[in-house]
């Protein structure tokens, strides 16, 4: 295969050609655009030219348009009567007096108010008979239907409840029997009595407390009827040591009440 070389002359030839076919091409396309564009614009109908076929509109002025004539009103017409109808009269206002002046407050503070009698209770006659006059000697020698416990301990199956014959000495220093009868019951073991024969019984013990705090003179003051709950009692006042020297006097008598309970 035998190759041939071209010239540069040859090449400008060759390219100069070339471009000349792409502008006559380009020249060709722009002319028929155009043309197009000119044979659209002569030949196609536009709307509103002086012509009867391209469906022109024809209008005309006119100086004012007629109304329609006036409707006769009707008799019955609800909406708009002829005759208007009479509002009713509004209610009377209430007469509004002017606010009390400061003179006419303190007046009626200072108006005594009237005294209002009530009517006497009558006073009824004595009895008929002789009534019985209420034993005091209890009262004021301190005796056990008449006191009230200053110190109650709860333990397992009882309770126990001291009282003091000086009320005075109670009343004045709570604390000090608050703290003996905690003491007392510390030191009850109820599981020494027999709860066949104890239950539903009191033991009441009484005994005295020295200036030092110990306790002396056991003894049992009401017996239970349970020889076991008794001794229990009686137990638990002899393990105490002491409560503590007395807050005041050199002795106090103290009672003790041990219920037995489930």
């Amino acid at each position: 295969m035998t190759a041939y070389a071209t010239s540069p002359d040859e090449q400008n030839d060759r390219y100069g050609s070339g471009l000349a076919g792409a502008i006559v091409l380009h020249a060709l396309l722009f002319a028929g655009i155009i043309g197009w564009a000119i044979y659209q614009h002569t030949h196609t109908d536009r709307w509103g030219e002086n012509a009867s076929t391209t469906g022109a509109i024809e209008a005309s002025m006119v100086s004012a348009i007629p109304l329609p004539s006036k409707v006769p009103p009707v008799k019955d017409n609800v909406l708009t009567p002829d005759t208007p109808s009479i509002a009713p009269t509004p209610p009377p206002k209430e007469a509004t007096q002017p606010p009390p002046k400061d003179t006419d407050v303190l007046v009626k503070a200072n108006t005594p108010k009237p005294i209002t009698k009530t009517a006497s209770i009558p006073t009824p006659a004595p009895p008929k008979h002789a009534q019985p006059t209420p034993d005091t000697a209890k009262a004021t020698t301190g005796e056990q239907a008449t006191q009230i416990p200053e110190s109650i301990s709860q333990v397992p199956n009882g309770t126990s409840s001291i009282t003091v014959q000086n009320r005075t000495f109670g009343a004045r220093y709570a604390y000090y029997l608050e703290g003996v009868g905690r003491t007392i019951a510390h030191n009850w073991f109820t599981q020494e009595a027999d709860p066949r024969s104890s239950i539903g019984k009191h033991a009441k013990i009484i005994f005295d407390i020295q200036q030092d705090g110990t306790p002396a003179n056991i003894r049992i003051e009401t017996p239970s009827g349970s020889t076991t709950l008794d001794s229990s009692a009686l137990h638990a006042l002899q393990r105490v040591e002491g409560f503590g020297p007395l807050p005041a006097g050199n002795r106090i008598t103290v009672e003790d009440t041990f219920d037995y309970h489930q």
